[in-house]
């Protein structure tokens, strides 16, 4: 062995052989300021249910914006498209009534087919959207259904009835989509 290595072997025993005062394991004092909030606790679960409670929310207002997008939607095709329908159906109503001399015969009963076909797809797709048309002939005047043009002279059983229909109303999901324009009885003494 070496000198140095002889010499640190000695004063490790030196340092083992004394004694060494014991040394206490300082005791930490754990002051209220130093251990975890318990009211912190509550205030994340509080914040979590806040940010569920206000994603619910959005997600719900969402989803109604999103309804009622589509519903102006289909309200705006719907009163673009009604005008169209209602010459339509006068038209056919009127090829109806008319009598034809028999050389056009033919030709308007082809255009008449044609006019209903398109008439029943249209009325067709007017029904899955809700699209109704209202029922008014000589029923009672309805003011949240209909706009009086003008009020005739009749009998006293046809006071305050729809004689004549200007323009037809419709309504969609039971709503009015467009009001009926009418011709009203109104019966007068005398």
């Amino acid at each position: 062995m070496s000198k140095k290595h002889k010499h640190t072997e000695s004063a490790e025993q030196e340092l083992d052989e004394q004694d060494l005062p014991e040394v206490a394991e300082p005791e930490i004092e754990v002051k209220p300021e130093d251990e975890p909030a318990e009211e912190a606790k509550p205030d994340y679960y509080a914040q979590l249910v806040r940010l569920s409670a206000d994603f619910d929310n959005f997600r719900k207002r969402t989803e109604r914006e999103k309804a009622s997008f589509l519903a102006y939607g289909k309200k705006q095709l719907a009163e673009k498209l009604l005008p169209s329908y209602e010459v339509l159906l006068r038209q056919a109503e009127k090829m109806d009534q008319e009598n034809a001399s028999e050389e056009c015969a033919a030709e308007l009963k082809g255009l008449k087919d044609g006019i209903k076909m398109v008439l029943s797809e249209m009325e067709k797709a007017f029904r899955s959207e809700g699209i109704e048309r209202m029922d008014v002939l000589n029923k009672p005047y309805d003011p949240q259904t209909q706009e009086v043009v003008a009020m005739v002279p009749a009998s006293k059983e046809q006071d305050g009835l729809v004689l004549q229909e200007v323009q037809m109303g419709f309504l969609m999901d039971g709503k009015v989509l467009r009001a009926a324009r009418v011709i009203v009885g109104q019966h007068t003494e005398g």
